[in-house]
């Protein structure tokens, strides 16, 4: 029988880029004191050999380059953001909300950023709960371990579903925290293609005050922050749409941790009550 190891801290991210993105510095601060740290990517899975996909997927790959298997490229992306960082990763056999199709294959749950970033499918209802089934088999923490999820800033329905799994997850015991979903979460951020974000940080903790969340403030060294701005530097297909180009990128980065509260670099947790 195989034994998994077990981790001090585990990241839930969504896409290939979020625990990056959100936590990097965190992640490497933890890492250079010692501790075992996972993320755990749960829309790893490409759409199967010549699918055909939406014009909206098919915008999104031509926004990212159109590599031949974004996917594939993506998760190479991912493994050198995730060895700058100096952490394990592993990818979970979900698809994106980009490629995902309604239970008769006959079309696509999600077909626009309003879309996307609105609410979940009535096909993904259960997708939440085979998350946290994923996450138990394939993310070991034991008693001491510290789970980290997307708080939904930007209401994306994978940090969504995500963030619901993280629920489930914790009414079995697990320790959890809600991370500040970046860019989403900068005040000064757009959605993909433009569009406004209408569920900003202070909407988000509106929509969940019945969940009492506390803010932990990480302080970051700058090689902390340096560290997370080189781990978003390695996702090349996604800098364009995000930020436009790699100095934008991290003085968004940098702008974001030194605006938390304005005591030097940090980022913020929320721990629920």
């Amino acid at each position: 029988m195989n034994v998994l190891p077990t981790y001090d801290h585990i990241y839930l991210s969504p896409h290939f880029d979020d625990a990056a993105l959100s936590c990097g510095g965190a992640i490497y601060q933890q890492r250079r004191a010692g501790e075992a740290v996972l993320v755990v990517t749960i829309c790893a899975a490409s759409p199967e050999p010549g699918e055909a996909l939406s014009s909206f997927a098919q915008a999104f790959h031509t926004a990212m380059g159109t590599p031949d298997d974004l996917v594939a490229t993506r998760r190479r992306e991912d493994q050198a953001a995730m060895a700058r960082l100096g952490v394990e990763v592993t990818g979970l056999g979900f698809q994106d909300s980009i490629y995902r199709k309604t239970v008769d294959g006959s079309g696509w749950l999600y077909t626009s950023i309003p879309e996307i970033f609105g609410s979940v499918h009535p096909n993904d209802h259960a997708l939440a709960e085979a998350i946290a089934a994923a996450v138990r088999d394939n993310a070991p923490g034991g008693p001491h371990a510290t789970l980290y999820a997307p708080l939904t800033v930007g209401r994306h329905v994978d940090h969504q579903l995500a963030h619901q799994a993280a629920w489930m997850l914790r009414e079995q015991g697990w320790r959890v925290f809600f991370y500040e979903d970046f860019p989403y979460a900068d005040p000064a951020y757009r959605l993909p293609f433009g569009k406004d974000n209408p569920a900003t940080l202070e909407a988000t903790l509106a929509a969940l005050q019945t969940a009492r969340l506390t803010p932990h403030i990480v302080r970051l060294a700058e090689d902390d922050v340096q560290a997370r701005i080189d781990s978003v530097r390695a996702y090349r297909s996604q800098m364009p749409m995000l930020f436009g180009d790699d100095a934008t990128m991290a003085a968004r980065v940098q702008a974001y941790t030194e605006q938390i509260d304005g005591q030097g670099p940090a980022e913020r947790v929320w721990i629920p009550g």
